[in-house]
């Protein structure tokens, strides 16, 4: 995989602090899908992914990026959607909002669970 980041050494178990910031940003990932019942969720998520990314082993920052930057865009479409609704358009946006975070929580999550790194971890894009 080109430009990709590896996980730690193959054979070698994960050291304590990998396995701590992998905790992490699966707790991330479900406060995220938390956050669809109660939005305070999203902001906890956000500020954990914000305050932990530079410590974590270089794989999991790019998790940690992934969650920032599904934050801010899903913030950006949100409010775009908002400002909009008046024209009824800003639904489509309130939707695609929601599509995208489900979506990248759901592929973050699987790419986590397969212990690999998020490919395009600042993509506008799923990633």
């Amino acid at each position: 995989m080109a430009g990709s980041v590896p996980r730690s050494s193959g054979a070698l178990p994960p050291n304590d602090a990998e396995r701590r910031a992998r905790t992490l940003v699966l707790a991330v990932y479900i406060l995220y899908g938390v956050g669809f019942i109660t939005g305070l969720a999203f902001i906890v998520g956000v500020v954990i992914a914000h305050l932990k990314r530079d410590e974590a082993p270089a794989w999991l920052r790019t998790h940690f990026t992934f969650q920032i930057r599904t934050f801010w865009i899903s913030l950006f479409w949100g409010v775009i959607g908002v400002l909009s609704a008046w024209l009824l358009v800003g639904f489509l946006f309130l939707a695609w909002g929601f599509v995208f975070v489900l979506v990248r929580t759901v592929k973050g999550f699987l790419r986590l669970n397969d212990d690999k790194p998020i490919e395009n971890p600042e993509s506008w894009g799923f990633g």
